[in-house]
């Protein structure tokens, strides 16, 4: 379907003061090349009823089927939809390459997270054609303000299962099945902050020899541990010891060679009234002891009492 120009239908003072042409709606969609799928905001919606759309939307057409793929302005297109707009204004890029540089050059008035510069690149990359992945990698670089070792390390992250991506910091929400197969493996795996980029680079890199499942398990357990460099060992044990449970592999990295020792209490949230609570939390200042202290002084108590008693 051609741009339709008449822009009498929405008054000029709502449009950027440059654009291409008005398009209509059902013309748009989002483009398979766009590295945002985010919700707009309230206050999105709002200033697009009020004062209309300042910057016209980053599009490419496809002539095959007559659509325009939008790569930047998608949240606009949400907001302006919702607020009843039939036609938008744009910006037209023949190749899919020309509008993903205008999107990174429109990027920079805003934060782009790690997950959506990663997504870039691996669209910027879907367009090039080279011999290595490396040499993919810095050809990509070149066209962008990353370099080949974090565009190669995008790259590495990517091709994990998608599972794993939601684990990720800043990574996607993930569906309810890709949370359903991590919980799995690790029922708290949401209590945790996230899978670090240099952990999951380092995962990725070793993945080759294991099975889907196994990956998304180790992915889901990494999460648990605060320093890299003990959810880097976690991978390495439990990628050299592939038929080994990753909860014997979490304790051995965690406790050394004394983990047959150890009980693992687990986290359990306890009801008290204030009263109660407060008791508490003077016992342990009055007596400086943590309450992790109090905790594991009990279990050892009721161990006593029962070894006694069997």
């Amino acid at each position: 379907m051609a741009p339709d120009a008449d822009r009498e239908s929405l008054p000029e003072s709502k449009l950027p003061s440059e654009y291409d042409a008005l398009v209509g709606v059902e013309s748009l969609v989002h483009g398979t090349h766009n590295p945002r799928q985010v919700t707009p905001s309230e206050e999105l919606r709002e200033s697009v009823a009020e004062a209309g759309i300042s910057k016209p939307l980053i599009v490419r057409l496809d002539a095959s089927d007559g659509v325009y793929h939008i790569t930047d302005g998608w949240q606009r297109y949400q907001a302006a939809t919702a607020c009843g707009w039939e036609q938008l204004p744009v910006k037209i890029y023949e190749t899919a390459l020309d509008a993903l540089a205008a999107t990174e050059t429109a990027s920079i008035v805003r934060e782009w997270s790690t997950y959506e510069w990663a997504q870039y690149c691996e669209s910027v990359a879907s367009e090039l054609a080279a011999d290595s992945t490396q040499e993919l990698a810095e050809m990509v670089a070149e066209r962008t303000v990353k370099s080949p070792r974090t565009v190669r390390r995008y790259f590495d992250v990517l091709s994990l299962p998608e599972e794993v991506h939601p684990l990720l910091v800043d990574g996607p929400d993930g569906t309810s099945q890709q949370w359903t197969a991590l919980k799995h493996h690790n029922s708290e795996v949401r209590r945790y902050d996230g899978l670090s980029w240099t952990v999951a680079g380092y995962l990725a890199r070793r993945q080759s020899s294991l099975s889907t499942d196994r990956v998304v398990g180790i992915g889901a357990m990494a999460v648990e541990f605060e320093h890299s460099d003990d959810a880097m060992e976690f991978v390495d044990r439990a990628v050299e010891a592939p038929d080994t449970r990753l909860a014997t592999v979490r304790k051995e990295v965690l406790f050394g060679q004394q983990h047959p020792r150890y009980l693992e209490v687990p986290r359990v949230a306890v009801a008290l009234d204030r009263e109660e609570k407060q008791a508490v939390m003077e016992y342990c200042h009055q007596h400086r002891r943590s309450l992790s202290d109090v905790v594991t002084e009990t279990i050892r108590s009721l161990a006593a009492d029962v070894s006694e008693e069997s």
